[in-house]
């Protein structure tokens, strides 16, 4: 592990772990199911005697969990509300927040469906999603801002809430992202002219906002940008922002011969295409049997790489896997990625969708999903990837987990990635009550990429006779500015960390502190 601890003139130094003096159970191996969250790693939640289906998580810098989806009863699509409900870092809700944890944004004579969240610097919780009358392709997109209490925030739109048309018959968010300026991207589909024929066209629809929701003239024409790829159907349900400004958005777009492809599509900070990424701008993948694949969800690498994840159905419809796809920074398929730049992966059930991806710091991924039969292996699924797109052997079994919440239908939506390594995957779980469905979410563990511990804290320790220890805090990131000219042993770095670290061969090489693997050693609680 890399301490980030930088020492200049060391001498006899000794790095020293610190350790409680209590015993504690052997570490959980990665893929486990948390047992300090919720209920042995789950959580189920229940709105207002309602069917509740969650679509993606977001995490606050303090630890807590937000998820979004929708709830309605009765079975009445034509109620849907945004429902917003926060937990607490064990998994009870957060009864700062809302009424005992939970909100719902109602608009009237309308359904609604959250698909994205985000958490904004400011700790306000921006949510994205879509409005419509019974029917999608005929809403609008809505941007919700919520306080950091779940009240609605008023500077924001109209009294918190933004709607944004686009040409055609309606349009939808699916994903939203944040810009380092406070600006917003939405990222979704412009339905043009949806129909049930083959000759239903919708595009990816991007749109850039400022902090206060107001359309971005800057970018596109009058803040929005619509993307075609062949006149059929193309529909954006990722977006990602690049250091450099430039916007990514992923998806799916149909060929008339190869019938439904991944589908990429890169722009300009402005909103034009950027003709220097894959053909003109734009990129499509089969998975080599003209079936019908799309990506639901992406990451970027700090590399520029780009991750998509999703599905592939073969042609007959005899395989419906995990998909997912590596691409370099200029569109093309990576090579080093699984050898073609592709690959699926089976849980042994017909109807598996990946629906998020997650990078960790070591470059292995986390995709997230659930077998969408409506039958009882309809579960939680997570299949983690080596960087080279093989399975880890070291999650789970063979790389893959599956969770049960019951005997009934469930499956997971989104997932998050916290600083500790620690998976958060949410969605729903069919229930045999009133409430035909609740909220579910379940955390795993998971390796931080560096052991599975983080660095907490580090400092100098001197020793002065009679006059003892000293202690000088030191940075654990930034320039160098520790000085160590002690003799005979008297001088110590001590290094603090999150959780069982391995111990034995340890030592301050190169400016850093490292340690290898010899015994473990249970850290302070």
């Amino acid at each position: 592990m890399q301490s980030s601890i930088r020492s200049v003139g060391l001498l006899a130094v000794t790095v020293a772990l610190l350790a409680g003096l209590s015993s504690r159970p052997a570490r959980a191996a990665d893929g486990d199911l948390d047992s300090t969250f919720g209920s042995a790693g789950q959580v189920m939640t229940d709105l207002a005697n309602s069917t509740d289906i969650a679509n993606a998580v977001a995490l606050q810098a303090d630890g807590k969990i937000v998820l979004v989806g929708t709830t309605y009863k009765n079975n009445d699509y034509s109620e849907e509300d945004f429902a917003v409900v926060r937990y607490n870092a064990n998994g009870t809700l957060d009864t700062t927040f809302g009424v005992n944890g939970k909100v719902t944004t109602d608009f009237p004579g309308l359904a609604a469906v959250a698909s994205s969240v985000v958490v904004q610097p400011d700790g306000k919780i921006l949510v994205a999603g879509g409005a419509f009358p019974l029917f999608t392709f005929l809403g609008d997109i809505k941007l919700v801002r919520y306080n950091p209490n779940g009240s609605l925030d008023t500077g924001f739109g109209s009294g918190g809430i933004v709607t944004t048309s686009f040409a055609g018959q309606g349009s939808y968010a699916f994903s939203v992202a944040l810009q380092p300026d406070g600006k917003i991207v939405m990222g979704g589909t412009a339905f043009v002219n949806f129909s049930s024929d083959d000759s239903s066209n919708t595009d990816f629809a991007i749109a850039r906002y400022n902090p206060n929701g107001t359309l971005d003239a800057t970018f596109g024409t009058g803040g929005k940008v619509a993307t075609d790829f062949d006149g059929f159907n193309d529909d954006a349900f990722a977006v990602l922002v690049q250091p450099d400004g430039k916007i990514v958005a992923v998806g799916s777009a149909k060929h008339p011969t190869n019938y439904y492809d991944f589908a990429l599509a890169r722009y300009l900070p402005n909103g034009t295409i950027d003709t220097t990424f894959g053909s003109g701008g734009k990129v499509r993948t089969d998975f080599g049997t003209r079936g019908y694949d799309q990506a639901r969800a992406a990451v970027l690498q700090p590399d520029g790489k780009i991750v998509a994840a999703g599905f592939a159905i073969s042609q007959n419809g005899g395989a419906w896997n995990f998909a997912v796809a590596r691409y370099g920074t200029n569109g093309a398929l990576d090579t080093a990625f699984s050898s073609d730049g592709r690959t699926q992966i089976s849980f042994g059930s017909c109807c598996q969708q990946a629906n998020r991806v997650l990078l960790q710091p070591d470059g292995k991924l986390v995709v997230v999903g659930y077998p969408n039969t409506e039958s009882t292996d309809s579960d939680f699924v997570l299949a983690r990837l080596n960087p080279n797109g093989s399975l880890d052997s070291t999650f789970g079994i063979g790389g893959k987990v599956r969770t049960s919440f019951g005997d009934l239908n469930g499956g997971a939506n989104g997932a998050a990635l916290q600083p500790d390594g620690k998976i958060v995957a949410v969605g729903f779980q069919a229930t045999n009550t009133l409430q035909s469905a609740e909220f579910a979410l379940a955390r795993y563990v998971g390796s931080s990429g560096g052991g599975g511990v983080v660095l907490t804290s580090a400092v100098s320790r001197k020793t002065h006779g009679a006059a003892g220890a000293f202690d000088i805090a030191l940075p654990l990131s930034g320039a160098p500015g520790v000085e160590s000219r002690s003799t005979g042993g008297r001088h110590t770095l001590v290094f603090t960390f999150s959780g069982d670290v391995v111990s034995g061969s340890a030592a301050v090489t190169g400016g850093s502190g490292t340690f290898s693997e010899a015994r473990a050693l249970p850290a302070r609680p």
